[in-house]
Parts: structure tokens; sequence; C-alpha cells
């Protein structure tokens, strides 16, 4: 039932006034699969899909029977009763192997389809008699798109395309739209295209070594003639644009190694938006190892996920400022990767997994999350609801906590207003006292009454466990040893997202299990048993920890995608990320822009500019950074102090500084949260300094020095 994957080491009664936290995309897990007729038969199950929403082509391979004849398949499915059933095979081709593959496309729409087996493609029409094929439309393509009875594929070796309209008799009349020449391969066949209403844009993954990069869109004038609207090239600053294209009505969405660029026709010369889920450069992948599709007002984009190590499709939406907004995260159940081939029709997407089965999403009919929820303290603890037995207090004082102090058994309270199907819940836990061996402290997710809830514990006996209680029953979902001591503060989160369960300590991650058990929404909370502790810095959201950005510099890599601005001389080597100037101020942002984040790093400083009147030189870390005018920002000084500041405009504004040596060439490890309108600074994992402010609602993160040299390691940033 759990599968454990191991990994290396009107209760708002205290709701902090600021910035707005935007909404969290939905996590969509499958709602069913479909599996391959005959696995015996079908080698390969699944690598293409096209569904009109009634039925689905799904393709399957078998080269077992006769290793010189590859047996392609394009496989008829029908949605029976709310269940995808095999029907016949649609359409099959024999290939003799000859060292070439080719593609295998489909497409399908109402009483359309095209189907490319390992040839050119070949339209059919679904009449009162059934499936009809109505002949070839034209040579080998890589990539086939249908909408009405409008058909557009890319062909040849330059990154050329075919469009036209299939007739009521099955004639198709088509157009040659010329693409960008590229360099030769005789093992390709096209690229990406999409089409919408009267454009087709063609995509162009490569070039020939001298040929700028450009991307053509064509349009069909009102006398039924294709003319080129123009050539989208690559803005400015890029490294260069994807493959995979889409349009959706006016706009023209090219992929890019950051997000994917957005343009609004008839405008081609300057983007307007970019799709950029947070995780967007966790893994640095190219884009042409992504795709992207439209439905609706959806843009769908294919991409790996950091944090769970399987590719995802990202769904982002136009906003009422008509910019996207990342909605949802379309991801398969118990690890596995969706694969770029994937197709959608109304709420239903079908999507290939690495598993030999296609996984069928339904998509809800709003897009909408909970609000995050951040408790300090520093107001009342009015939104808590203590359990019976349980004596929880808010402390006075500089820095007020929810203080437990009854140890005669389990102490629990939970947080009003929770009570979701996904969340997550992180907290700064100081346990102060265990009476007993094996005492713990801990965090709830999904807590449906005393007998039900997941709960992870921190015990004394020197281990961090995750269980769940089932109508009072424990199980033990999964365990990694953790010494845990008194009056050390943890940095512990436990959530609860979709069938997987995760448990983060001082943000390392040691627990990750897939759970099958049936979801119910429940209430986040904190618990103990016989055990004294202090609870702070609470955050509740309704989506999972997201790796922003993550590098340890391990090897040596170009400095690339960070962000340099000021004097700094930045070189990656030597397993460090360096900064050896120490002319004057120096930037390196990196990441998605987000509201919450925290940003993590090893900061060791190596050299001062000399002296000069009382400037002190300093190191640190940026979050919301915006750009070199408005952030925040934590220093390491030179005069021995530790200071949490903003810039404004330009404008430098100190929020809370403290006494803290600073010796050069020590490592300190240095965290700059940004949650809310609370910012917090801990310098190897206590915390030294927080302020309230919220003059900044996000922004992206990254490192920052004055007059100052510094090696970097270990950066990590996350939304939490």
């Amino acid at each position: 039932m759990f599968a454990t994957r191991t990994v290396v080491a009107a209760l708002l009664g205290c709701a902090l006034a600021g910035t707005a936290a935007a909404a969290r995309p939905m996590i969509i897990e499958e709602s069913s699969t479909i599996q391959s007729p005959d696995p015996a038969i079908y080698s390969s199950f699944g690598f293409e899909i096209a569904t009109n929403g009634e039925e689905a082509l799904i393709a399957g391979f078998d080269d077992k029977a006769n290793y010189e004849v590859w047996q392609y398949y394009a496989l008829l499915y029908r949605k029976i009763n709310g269940q995808w059933v095999f029907q016949r095979v649609f359409h099959h081709v024999e290939h003799e192997y000859d060292s070439y593959s080719f593609p295998v496309e489909f497409a399908m729409r109402g009483d359309l389809a095209v189907v490319a087996l390992a040839g050119g493609p070949v339209g059919w029409r679904r009449t009162a008699a059934g499936w009809q094929q109505l002949g070839a439309l034209g040579g080998l393509s890589e990539d086939v798109e249908l909408e009405g009875n409008r058909v557009a594929f890319s062909v040849g070796e330059p990154w050329d395309a075919y469009v036209g309209d299939i007739n009521a008799d099955g004639s198709f009349t088509r157009a040659y739209l010329p693409g960008q020449p590229r360099s030769p391969d005789d093992e390709n066949w096209g690229g990406p295209v999409d089409l919408s209403r009267n454009r087709v844009i063609i995509g162009t993954p490569d070039t020939w070594d001298l040929e700028p990069q450009e991307i053509p869109i064509y349009e069909r004038s009102t006398a039924g003639t294709w003319g080129l609207l123009g050539k989208i090239q690559v803005p400015y600053g890029e490294f260069g644009l994807g493959g995979p294209v889409a349009l959706r009505g006016d706009d023209a969405i090219v992929d890019a190694s950051g997000g994917a660029y957005v343009w609004r026709l008839p405008n081609i010369y300057s983007p307007v938006d970019r799709l950029q889920a947070v995780d967007n450069l966790a893994n640095d992948v190219a884009p042409s190892y992504r795709a992207i599709e439209k439905s609706g007002d959806l843009v769908f984009v294919h991409q790996r996920s950091a944090d769970r190590a399987a590719s995802v499709i990202n769904v982002f939406r136009p906003g009422s400022s008509g910019r996207y907004e990342h909605v949802a995260v379309l991801a398969a159940k118990n690890g596995v990767s969706l694969s770029g081939s994937f197709d959608i029709s109304g709420n239903t997407v079908m999507a290939d997994g690495n598993d030999q089965s296609v996984h069928v999403f339904e998509l809800p009919a709003e897009f909408s999350t909970p609000a995050p929820r951040y408790e300090n303290f520093e107001s009342g603890a009015s939104a808590w609801l203590p359990q019976s037995g349980a004596q929880f207090s808010v402390t006075s004082g500089t820095n007020r906590v929810y203080r437990q102090s009854n140890t005669a058994g389990d102490a629990r309270s939970l947080l009003g207003g929770t009570d979701w199907r996904d969340q997550g819940i992180e907290a700064d836990i100081r346990p102060t006292e265990f009476v007993g061996s094996d005492r713990w402290v801990g965090l709830i997710t999904r807590y449906q009454d005393a007998q039900n809830f997941v709960y992870v514990t921190l015990r004394s006996s020197g281990s961090v466990q995750l269980k769940r209680l089932d109508d009072g029953a424990i199980r033990e979902l999964a365990r990694a040893p953790l010494a845990v001591t008194v009056n050390r503060s943890y940095r512990v989160r436990l959530e609860s997202v979709g069938g997987v369960h995760r448990v983060y300590v001082d943000g390392k991650l040691l627990l990750d299990v897939d759970d099958d058990t049936e979801i119910q929404p429940g209430q986040a909370g904190i618990a103990m048993y016989r055990a004294r502790a202090d609870y702070d810095n609470v955050v509740v959201t309704p989506s999972p920890h997201t790796t922003i950005f993550a590098r340890n510099f391990a090897n040596e890599f170009q400095v690339g995608r960070w962000r340099l601005t000021g004097a700094g001389q930045w070189s990656a080597s030597g397993g460090v990320f360096a900064q050896n100037s120490v002319g004057g101020d120096a930037r390196a942002d990196i990441g998605t822009p987000t509201d919450d984040q925290v940003v993590r790093a090893t900061v060791r400083p190596i050299a001062y500019a000399a002296p000069s009147g009382t400037s002190e030189r300093w190191t640190g870390l940026m979050a919301r950074y915006v750009d070199e005018r408005n952030y925040y920002y934590v220093s390491l000084r030179s005069g021995n102090t530790l200071s949490l500041r903003k810039v404004v405009n330009g404008t430098i504004t100190p929020l809370a500084s403290a006494p803290f040596p600073v010796t050069l060439n020590t490592p300190y490890r240095v965290r700059l949260e940004a949650v809310s309108n609370q910012l917090r600074v801990y310098v190897n994992d206590v915390l030294r300094l927080q302020a309230t402010d919220g003059s900044l609602a996000r922004g992206s993160g990254g490192l920052v020095t004055f007059k100052a040299a510094a090696h970097f390691d270990n950066y990590d940033a996350y939304q939490p």
C-alpha cells in the first residue's frame, strides 16, 4: 500500500498584514490509467496519443515477432460509462527495419483524425458506418496538428510545413509554408508546428551555424492564400528559443529554457509574458526536451520537476490582467514520470507515462486553492484550537512563541480554517523537555478526528518517523535516523499533497512516501507526546515545497543563467561560486520571481577592500530581488554586525541588526526568509534577526557583496 523512496540524507486572529500571497497551483493526480490491450504483443504502448474526448488513439509497437520487421499500431479506445475501453486496431503499418526511426504522430478532433504510422499522415473521417480512411496528406512529418477540418504538419530537412483543409469529398488542398534552413540530418522530417484559426507557427529547434534563429508565423488571407505574418526573433539577452510552439488565439508561445515566451499577435517584436513555473530553472533542462499544447484558454507545458524527480505537466491560464498564471500541475502517482506525448480534449488530459500506461487526468471546473496561512504568534493564537489535555499558551517578550507545557500525555493543537485536501505545514520546533524514553514532538496534516490523521514525530530516541492514524490504528510509513536534543530548534515540514507525503528537517528531505490510501481532507496542526516544546513561524500552504534553484557547485559550469549586476567578477571553480572583486557592489540573482521564498547558502568572506572612513565591507544574500534598486538583503559586515535591510527605489533602509562576529575565511550558513510580510535571518541554524515589512511583494533570490570578495556554496532557494 505504501511505496517509500529512500532519500539520501473565521479564524485569522493573528493573520499578518502586508503582501498577499499569489495563488498556488492545484496539484492534480490521474483519475485512471489506460493499459495495453495485450502487453505480450505491444512491447511499447502509449508513446503517442490523440483524443476527441469520446474516443482516443493510442500508439502501440511490436518488434518481437520479427526483428527485421517493425509493427506500428494505432489502437482505438472509447469512453463507455466513464471507463476507457479498447475497441480495435484502428490502423496498422509494417516497416522493414533499416536503422531509421520513423515518426509516429496522431491528431484527433471531432469527426476527423490524422494518423502517421512510420509514414506520411493519413486523414480519417468518422461516419455513421464508422471511421473511414480518406487518403494521404503528405510526406513524413514530426508533428501533426488538427483544428476543425484544417491540418498543419511539419515536413522536410528545413523546418518547413504544410497546411490545408480536408474537403467534404476527402480530398486535401494544401499550401507549402517554408521555414528556416537547418543543419542537414536525414533522420528528421520537420519540427514542431501549431495552428489556430487562420494562423500557423513553425518551430525552429536549431539552424545553420550562421543563420539567426527565427520562428515564422503564417496567416491566411480572406482570399484563401497563406502569407508570412512575420518571424519572431530571439529576445535580447536570451540564449536561444526551443523547438516547442503553440498558438492560442492571438498568443504565439515559443519555448525557452527560462520559460516559454508569449507574443501577442500581430506584434511579433516584443514578448508580453512568460510561462514560468516556480521550479522552472530548478533542473536547468534544455527546452527542446519539453512539449507545449493548448486547449481553450489553457496552455500545457511538459517539464521535469526537481522535487518529484519526475516529469509533470504544468497548466497555465491568462488571468484578468492578460498575463498567464500557473494554475495546476498534472502529476502521476507513485513517482511515475510523464512523457512529452499528451493530448487534451475538453476537461480530459491523456498523457503517456514511463510505465507502459496512459494516465488520464480530469480537469476541474475551477482552479482554486486556499490562501497560505502564516502564524508567528506576535498577535496571539486565536486561530488555534487546542485539543483536550493540552496546555498551550503564547509567551511574552520580543519574540513570542506557542508553548505547550503539559507532559502527561498527548497534546495537540489544530489551525482552524485549514480543512484542505492538500497541505504542507512547517514550523520552528524547539523541544524543551522529554519525559521518559522515545518521547516526541511533531506536526499533523489531514486531521479528521482524533482517530484519523497523518503525523511526523521527532523522537528523543534519535529518529524522525512518519505515521498515519487510521481509525485509531497506528501505521508507520517511513523513518530515518535523526539526533533530537532539547533546547535546539528544528525547522520541520510535513506535507501531504495528493498521494505523496514528505518530511523535511532543516531544509533536507528525509522521508518521501507514496500512499495509495484514499485521500480525505483535514486540518493542519502540531502535536507532541509527553514533551514540552515551543513552536514558531508556522507556514501552512496548499502546495508542496518547491525548489526555485539549487546548486552545490561541485562541477564547474558557465555562470550562464545567473543575472549579474554591479562590479563583480564571478566564476565557478573549485567547488564554489566565487566573487573575486573588492571594487564595489556585486549582485547575482537567479530563479523565477516568487512571493514567499527561502534563500540559503554557505557564505565565506575572503577579502575586504582597504578601509575607507566608516564604510563597512560585507557579504550576504538577497530575497525578492526586482532590480538593483529594489530588494531585501542580509549582510555579514566587517564591523562585526549582522544586518537586515531593504533597498526600495535605490534608498537603503535598515530593518534589524545585531552584533555578530565575522571572520574572514570562515564559512557561515545563512538563511534569509521572506514569507508574507515577515523577514527572518538565520545564521548557523539559529534565528538571529526578524522584521515585518511589505514593501517588496515578489522577486528572485541571490547573492550580494560590497567591497568584499567571497565564496558561496550550497545555494538553495525554495518556496515553502
